[in-house]
């Protein structure tokens, strides 16, 4: 499978979605979304995979969009709704349905759209010399890949108006102060640190793991008795599930083995 802009790796239950156009800074293409979108579809289909990790080439998340074609203006009006929607917007809402996590694993800068790639991802883990900035406003734009949508739903509103508002760059000791990255690790550190990370979540069975992340974004969306009506469905059809069965009888054995016979 040919995917441009990109490179895409399995290790165990593990998947790697890397962008891959560090001459420009990892900003975004036609082909690299159209890249990620087939290989997050892959790596859902595919039942080794638990955890996909998203990251960037040569010490750079991304910078986004590709200032030059702006500067062009070769994409304006519809032509920009359209790119916005059959790429990034694309690739966004998939990630949001794709029931397995995304964690981002970020070096150096995640700026204007980059930014707003990472916050779209489940969790984030960081170097300490990664920095945010949404840069939309420095250009009298607007975030066009969901930032608005979810800063605001990570840090108080306040602080998300004032980061987007200002254009400033956000570095990693306030960005974990925040909430925005749940782990600052030092750089040469990054690849080891994000597979321990992504290895906490996936020794647990797909099953629930993936349940767990449905529940959490339709959580979001109702109120609680529809949530709680909702999961309680997913608990009945999940204790039928082998992977259920098989985890509460190692469970019980060891609760036996450190208890003795009864």
């Amino acid at each position: 499978m040919e995917l441009p802009d990109i490179a895409y790796d399995k290790s165990g239950p593990l998947a790697y979605l890397t962008l891959n156009r560090p001459e420009i800074k990892n900003a975004f293409t036609y082909p690299m979304f159209d890249s990620l979108c087939r290989a997050a579809v892959d790596a859902k289909q595919d039942p080794e995979i638990k955890i996909l990790i998203l990251r960037g080439r040569d010490g750079v998340f991304s910078a986004g969009g590709d200032v030059k074609a702006m500067a062009e203006g070769s994409i304006v009006s519809w032509e920009m709704k359209r790119y916005l929607w059959e790429n990034i917007q694309r690739f966004t809402l998939l990630m949001e349905d794709l029931d397995k996590p995304i964690i981002a694993s970020l070096d150096g800068p995640a700026y204007g759209g980059g930014m707003d790639l990472a916050l779209a991802c489940d969790m984030r883990i960081a170097s300490e010399r990664a920095t945010f900035c949404s840069t939309f406003v420095r250009i009298g734009m607007t975030p066009g890949d969901g930032g608005t949508y979810f800063l605001p739903r990570l840090i108080p509103l306040n602080r998300a108006m004032e980061i987007l508002l200002t254009g400033r760059v956000v570095r990693m000791d306030e960005a974990l102060r925040l909430g925005i990255v749940d782990r600052v690790v030092p750089a040469e550190r990054l690849s080891e640190e994000t597979e321990r990370f992504a290895m906490e979540i996936a020794q647990w069975p797909l099953t629930g793991i993936r349940a767990i992340k449905r529940a959490v974004y339709s959580g979001l969306k109702s109120d609680l008795r529809t949530h709680l009506d909702y999961t309680s469905s997913q608990v009945a059809l999940l204790s039928e599930t082998e992977e259920h069965r098989s985890a509460v009888r190692k469970l019980a054995e060891q609760v036996r083995q450190k208890t003795g016979p009864r």
